[in-house]
């Protein structure tokens, strides 16, 4: 199988492609903003660099959020657009559900592990997963003061960008490593592979967009 992925939810544009589980191409820039210029050239790049072409690649993967909305908008578009295009589907993942992989991959997200995603507002997105990366709650935004009565007292893990606003309210906590909070768009991909095609991903929003959803065009 032949998955384009990409994220544009942080502070990024990343994409990779695989082929059969295997990474053939892959590139990330550092971008708070801009993605609609960075990830069409970036997506054609990498496609000329595997010697691919859109019409040849077997779904498209993305993240569907948290994060930027405007960068969660242009790559959902994109997604949508190359999907109708080649009549090939696309796939959206949580930035949660990566995360959690990347840390479930690394043998570093456990016993439980809590995925803390920045809001840039008072409160951050959070969820909690086991140690396979499977979830254990829901996602929900949390004020930093409120999370230790949300995760209880048993020992757990931290990633995610906004790990270290929580971990002053966690006495017994873990680092699972500041590495683990990019994301990675090959571990998109591999998730995207088990994923039953569906509808169009859509939004993953936990709190109201400040600008109009896809969903209300």
């Amino acid at each position: 199988m032949k998955v384009l992925a990409f994220d544009c939810a942080g502070a990024q544009c990343a994409a990779a492609i695989t082929v059969d589980g295997h990474v053939v191409a892959t590139e990330r820039i550092e971008a708070e903003r801009g993605h609609a210029r960075l990830l069409m050239p970036m997506l054609c790049g990498l496609l000329e660099r595997a010697n691919l072409a859109f019409a040849g690649i077997d779904r498209f993967a993305v993240t569907t959020g948290p994060g930027s909305f405007t960068g969660i908008r242009v790559a959902l578009a994109t997604a949508h657009g190359l999907s109708i295009g080649t009549g090939k589907p696309a796939i959206g993942v949580t930035v949660f559900e990566v995360l959690a992989a990347k840390a479930a991959e690394a043998g570093r997200g456990g016993p439980r592990l809590l995925i803390a995603i920045e809001s840039r507002r008072a409160e951050c997105f959070v969820q909690m997963f086991d140690a396979q990366g499977r979830k254990l709650t829901e996602a929900r935004m949390l004020a930093p003061e409120s999370i230790a009565a949300w995760v209880g007292a048993d020992q757990i893990a931290l990633a995610g960008d906004a790990a270290w606003r929580l971990r002053p309210y966690l006495a017994d906590c873990i680092d699972a490593g500041i590495d683990i909070g990019k994301v990675d768009p090959a571990i998109i991909a591999t998730l995207s592979e088990s994923r039953i095609p569906g509808p169009p991903p859509a939004p993953f929003y936990l709190r109201d967009a400040d600008a109009i959803k896809l969903s209300d065009r």
